[in-house]
């Protein structure tokens, strides 16, 4: 296994020097490939996970939706295939019932994506999200009719939902949503069910963003939905937290070892050596544990070595 993490940077090495040669480019894909697609992972599928609230699963992306005397309200459009895919659902289960409000967890495209689809009333967003939707191009992006910040109680009909404001941890727009009456929370890109991170987790601040789970995991609740893969219980939001502080330890006992990257000879082996044998231990049966070890120990490497 030591040697993968060789092969991933000589193939990338040979990406960057020579273009995307074919046979480079699917050895590369038939890494990271699997995480994203296959079995139990493609595919939609609605469930019910509480008496007013269901989730919908989209291949890999999953939102919230919550069925309300107003009418619906549905937190991340995803894409605009997802929520097209959606609104079909939706005329079938609630047939004539409108999506009174749409809200973004947070300002990532991948998340905000699409919202026409679902011809929300109202959409609700970060106040700081149009910055930077300024700056990157949004053409599926539909803007939102009412900014928030800081923690905020939305009430909907009957139901009340806490946007709970996490602060610098996935982006400084990023929420939680609370549903007390269904002893609910809904986390975007924080938290998933038996699966390790994609990628490092783009755009996140480590210590904030522990911070941000330390506080989730204080409310009483029992059900667990991530915006990916699987949903499952409070329990595996501990757990997950508990692999991240893992790796976290792991990486920056590594760099205590044996120096910051670029200071010593063959240190991506050594930090290897010591990051994955204690984390293969206790985490290579969830999901990706192999697809995404190599990208995950890079990103807690660099991010440890930096102070993010």
């Amino acid at each position: 296994m030591k040697n993968t993490i060789f092969t991933l940077i000589i193939l990338g090495s040979i990406i960057i020097t020579t273009g995307c040669d074919s046979l480079v480019l699917k050895t590369v894909m038939g890494t990271v490939d699997p995480y994203f697609h296959g079995p139990g992972v493609d595919g939609t599928k609605f469930d019910k996970v509480g008496n007013n609230v269901y989730t919908y699963k989209w291949n890999w992306y999953r939102n919230l939706i919550i069925d309300t005397d107003d009418g619906l309200v549905i937190i991340d459009p995803m894409n605009p295939k997802m929520s097209a895919a959606l609104k079909i659902e939706l005329n079938t289960r609630f047939p004539g019932k409108k999506v009174h409000t749409l809200i973004y967890s947070h300002y990532h495209l991948d998340h905000t994506s699409g919202g026409s689809e679902l011809s929300p009333i109202n959409i609700v967003s970060h106040e700081k999200s149009p910055w930077y939707w300024n700056n990157v191009e949004h053409p599926n992006l539909v803007k939102p009719t009412e900014f928030i910040s800081g923690d905020t109680v939305l009430n909907i009909g009957d139901v009340e939902i806490r946007a709970l404001y996490l602060g610098l941890s996935h982006t400084d727009t990023l929420y939680a949503f609370h549903i007390p009456s269904e002893r609910l929370v809904f986390t975007a890109d924080v938290g998933l069910v038996k699966t390790v991170p994609p990628i490092g987790i783009p755009d996140r601040y480590a210590p904030g963003y522990l911070a941000a789970m330390d506080r989730i995991i204080e409310i009483d609740f029992d059900t667990f939905v991530p915006s990916h893969f699987g949903f499952g219980k409070k329990s595996d939001l501990i757990d997950w937290r508990n692999m991240i502080e893992d790796a976290r330890k792991l990486s920056l006992s590594a760099i205590k070892k044996h120096g910051s990257p670029g200071v010593g000879h063959d240190q991506m082996g050594k930090y290897f050596d010591e990051v994955y044998y204690p984390m293969r231990e206790k985490y290579s049966t969830w999901h990706g544990f192999s697809d995404m070890f190599v990208l995950n120990l890079v990103r807690d490497i660099v991010g440890e070595s930096l102070g993010y």
